[in-house]
């Protein structure tokens, strides 16, 4: 497996923790779905019925890693799952000096009109019943739709919300305290932050809302970017997909 490692400045603030997966190529998959538009706000859209996952990408945006291909799996299961490009074709890596300007630029005021965009999209092709699924710098946006009340469902893969939060000044516990009913589940690797993990802030205050499943042996971005042939990412992926389907068809 290879990693990147940050600098000190950018661990502090990073979406990613020091030691993390890269991007990856995975431009040969046949992508099923289709690519809509709302405005100036682009959407990859799978699959179609009134259950429908809102999926969240991590900071290497629109086509990076699996994401799509996740998207299309978890389509055939019977869902309407929307991808939104919310950076507008922009992506950054989190060795480029410019990550901490380019997470600060994504606060909730300005991502809350696309979302906006995102539910009135999805209503319109017949939703009723909402999830959300974020991997990354996704899972902020997983914890403000889980505050909606049509929303029945958060999955938040290797997280990182807790180091968001603090780079666009927004309160993780506030965050946390506006979930009152929609269930979530937590999968953070082995090296994510420990709010994250059973225990934590999330743990404590979400209680029997939350369900966490660790991933000890895996590295943070393992599931849209570690390398299939290593055995264990393998079976941790298969681990984190089986997750998420029975999580979404048991809570939409």
């Amino acid at each position: 497996q290879h990693y990147f490692i940050q600098s000190n400045l950018s661990q502090r603030m990073s979406c990613c923790p020091p030691i993390s997966h890269p991007f990856l190529d995975n431009a040969e998959y046949k992508c099923k779905g289709s690519v809509e538009k709302v405005d100036d706000l682009e959407l990859y859209v799978a699959g179609s019925g009134d259950k429908c996952v809102i999926w969240n990408y991590d900071i290497f945006g629109f086509n990076g890693g699996r994401t799509r291909q996740n998207v299309d799996l978890l389509a055939e299961h019977g869902f309407m799952v929307i991808l939104p490009d919310y950076y507008r074709g922009g992506f950054i890596t989190p060795t480029d000096p410019g990550l901490v300007d380019f997470i600060k630029k994504y606060t909730y005021d300005v991502l809350e009109p696309d979302v906006n965009r995102v539910l009135s999209f999805a209503k319109s092709r017949g939703a009723k019943t909402f999830g959300s699924l974020g991997t990354c710098w996704g899972s902020y946006l997983v914890l403000k739709y889980s505050s909606f009340p049509d929303f029945k469902g958060g999955v938040s893969i290797h997280p990182s919300h807790s180091n968001i939060c603090k780079a666009v000044e927004d309160s993780e516990e506030n965050l946390l305290k506006n979930i009152t009913s929609c269930k979530q589940l937590f999968m953070p690797a082995g090296n994510d932050h420990e709010n994250t993990k059973s225990g934590g802030l999330a743990d404590q205050i979400l209680k029997d809302n939350l369900t966490i499943e660790d991933f000890p042996d895996m590295m943070h971005g393992w599931s849209m970017r570690a390398d299939l042939a290593d055995p264990k990412v393998k079976r941790d992926v298969d681990r984190a997909v089986n997750l998420y389907l029975n999580f979404f068809k048991s809570n939409l």
